[in-house]
Order: structure tokens, then C-alpha cells, then sequence
């Protein structure tokens, strides 16, 4: 079972994405962030140096009615504030300074079919990392593990399926437009140790899967610089990956995309803030570059309770395609692990946009979906 303890101890450092310090640093920023943390399992929170093996996951369904101007009705779901999942972490320590780590995570649905179909192949897996940490040389790892993107928790709604960040950031619509997945496969990656406050990762990624097997062996690659202190986090990072072959007047083509984000937080104390600017180009003449801008807020409530507030807006190189979106959100602890939760969103389409967001249907471009969601997670 994880405890709460995990996450009062562990430093908002070590929280993002095993990308900052020692779990027994100290450090009082982002408190937040901190009582959420222990939904991102224990390859990203628990840092320590010890053996460890551990069983985990979470489960979280939420109730919502929804509004797109042309469709109107409830729904009962999951994923509205936590991917459901379920994984398994093993840490075995070689030395005093050296952990070997595996990890494998399965994300469901409702009804469990995900499960019948994903852990036959462990490529579908939503995390399946074999991973050297030493204190002094850094991280290597291996598999489908987490790239040098833009990290989830640029959205204070942590990019679920319930945010409207998931869908205002995907590609431009058009020929060669590539996604690229927050844990690519066959990906290593390395990251270097802090050294007053920074890091840097780099990645490459490798097309060994079916669908980019023809192409190219080099799928694509990608950099992350990244700064931590208590209350201040700089990161700034650049990607270029192949998209799937496709044709193209009968000959196969990959194109390339390129991917470039910055990201500042600062804790305020009361309140702590995020800013991040999002761009994708795309190597084909008729598909147009994406740019997005994302300001979010989280907040502390009580002694336990947090707060957040999201506001994205997507930019479209040419045609009335631009969205923005907002969302509010409420988490009510009733212990470390289990919380009830608000959430309130609208998506505010151009008149050819048609992002929707946690499964709302649209009917035509332009239509607005809206929804209040009500729901429950319990990590364990």
C-alpha cells in the first residue's frame, strides 16, 4: 500500500517525472501538487535507494452531464481526474548508490476489456521500463517510458481524460501530422544527475513497432534542459519524430514533425502558477503548425483539499479552427488515498474547430461541449 507519508516527504523535485532530487532532499514548494502526488505511482515519486516491490493502482469513475448545443445528456464514466490502472514496481539495489528498476502499468476501462486486450502485448502497455539509477551518473532506462515532451503536469488536471488540455493540444489536423505519445515505445532515454538545480534528458526513440516497422529504424529523438529549486521550475525541451509511413500518391513517406515547448512554476505560497507555450510543425505543406498556450493554477485548501484551475487556448496556422478552453476543478480528501471530486469545463470552438473533451459528442463544427462532472479516485 503507498503511503501518505511518501508524499509528505517527497520533494516536488522528485515528484516530476523522476527528474529532480533524492526522495530525502527537502523541499516546502508546491504543496499542491504534493497531495496529488502519490497517483503518479512509484516510479515517479519514490526515489529511494532501498529493495522495494509493490503492487499499485487506481480506480476512479465520475458521474457528469454534458451540453454541446446539439446534444445534452448524463454519463457515467471513468478517468475523469486519474487514468485507471494497474501496475507493478520492483526496485532491487546494487550498491549503495545504484537501483535497478522495473516497472509495467496496464491503464482499463469500466467495463475491464482493456485488460483482456492490452497485456498480450506488453508494447500496449501504458508503461513497460526497465531503468540503471545511480546518484552520481544519473538514469538510464529503457522501453515504453516517458520522453522528453511536455510532462502532464503542465496541465493542472495532470492531461486526464476528463481535461480539455488533452484535446486542445493534439496535432494539426492534415497529412504527416504525427502523436506523440507521453511514453513513447521503444525509447531509451538517459538524465543526468542535479547539479545546482539542473538536469537535462535526452531520448531516442526506435520504430520497432508495426505500424512505423517499414520506415525508418530512427523514429526520432529528443532534449530536455530542466531546473528545480523549492519554488521555481524552468523547462524547456525540443522533439523531432517521424510520423506512421503513409501514402503518398503511391509512393511511402514518413514526415517529420518537430515539437518544441517551455514551461515556467512558481509557488506563490497561497497559490502556485504554471505557464506553457506548445508548438508542433509539420514537414508537408498543407498542414498547418499548432500552437498552444496553457496557464494553470493549484491551490491548496484546508488541510488536505486542493484547488486548480486550467485556461488553454490552441492556435491553428490558417482556417477557423483556434479553441480555448477552462476548466475548474475541486478535490476533497476524505483520506490520503480517496477523494471526491468537481469538475466544471467548457471547450469555446472557432467556427471549424471540433475538440471535445471526456467523450462529448459533437455534432457539428463549432458546437461548444460543456460538462460538471462528479466523481471518485482511491490509489492504492
Amino acid at each position: 500500500m503507498r503511503g501518505f507519508s511518501v508524499i509528505r516527504t517527497a520533494p516536488w523535485c522528485a515528484v516530476a517525472l523522476g527528474m529532480g532530487l533524492p526522495l530525502q532532499a527537502s523541499a516546502e514548494g508546491f504543496p499542491a501538487l504534493a497531495r496529488v502526488a502519490s497517483g503518479f505511482g512509484y516510479y515517479n515519486v519514490d526515489k529511494g535507494f532501498d529493495d522495494r516491490m509493490a503492487l499499485y493502482g487506481t480506480l476512479d469513475a465520475f458521474t457528469s452531464y454534458h451540453d454541446s448545443e446539439h446534444h445534452s445528456g448524463f454519463r457515467l464514466e471513468g478517468g475523469g481526474a486519474w487514468t485507471n490502472k494497474l501496475g507493478a514496481y520492483l526496485r532491487k539495489a546494487l550498491d549503495e548508490e545504484t537501483v535497478l528498476e522495473l516497472d509495467v502499468e496496464e491503464g482499463f476501462n469500466l467495463n475491464g476489456q482493456a485488460l483482456d486486450q492490452h497485456w498480450k502485448q506488453i508494447g500496449s502497455l501504458r508503461l513497460a521500463v526497465a531503468a540503471l539509477r545511480n546518484k552520481r551518473f544519473g538514469k538510464v532506462e529503457y522501453g515504453k517510458t516517458y520522453g522528453m515532451g511536455t510532462p502532464t503536469y503542465a496541465d493542472p488536471f495532470l492531461a486526464v481524460y476528463g481535461s480539455p488540455y488533452t484535446f486542445l493540444t493534439l496535432p494539426p489536423p492534415g497529412k504527416g501530422a504525427f502523436y506523440l505519445d507521453m511514453r513513447p515505445k521503444h525509447t531509451l532515454a538517459y538524465t543526468t544527475p542535479s547539479l545546482a538545480g539542473w538536469s537535462l534528458g535526452t531520448a531516442m526513440t526506435f520504430g520497432f513497432n508495426d505500424t512505423a516497422s517499414s520506415g525508418k529504424t530512427l523514429r526520432g529523438q529528443g532534449v530536455k534542459l530542466q531546473y528545480n529549486s523549492p519554488s521555481l521550475m524552468l523547462l524547456g525541451s525540443y522533439n523531432q519524430y517521424l510520423s506512421d509511413p503513409w501514402d503518398d500518391n503511391g509512393h511511402s513517406r514518413q514526415t517529420r514533425n518537430h515539437y518544441s515547448s517551455a514551461s515556467v512554476f512558481y509557488d506563490f505560497g497561497p497559490l502556485a502558477a504554471s505557464l506553457t507555450w506548445q508548438r508542433q510543425d509539420v514537414d508537408y505543406a498543407t498542414t498547418p503548425s499548432m500552437e498552444a498556450w496553457t496557464l494553470g493554477l493549484m491551490a491548496p485548501v484546508g488541510r488536505t483539499d486542493v484547488a486548480r484551475l486550467l485556461l488553454v487556448h490552441r492556435d491553428l496556422e490558417f482556417g477557423e479552427r483556434d479553441a480555448a478552453g477552462v476548466m475548474l476543478g475541486y478535490d476533497h480528501f476524505l483520506q490520503s488515498n480517496l477523494a471526491v471530486y468537481l469538475r466544471v469545463a467548457l471547450i469555446d470552438n472557432q467556427s471549424q474547430s471540433s475538440l471535445s473533451h471526456a467523450g462529448i459528442p459533437l455534432e457539428q463544427p463549432g458546437d461548444d461541449p460543456q460538462n460538471v462532472a462528479i466523481g471518485v479516485y482511491y490509489h492504492f
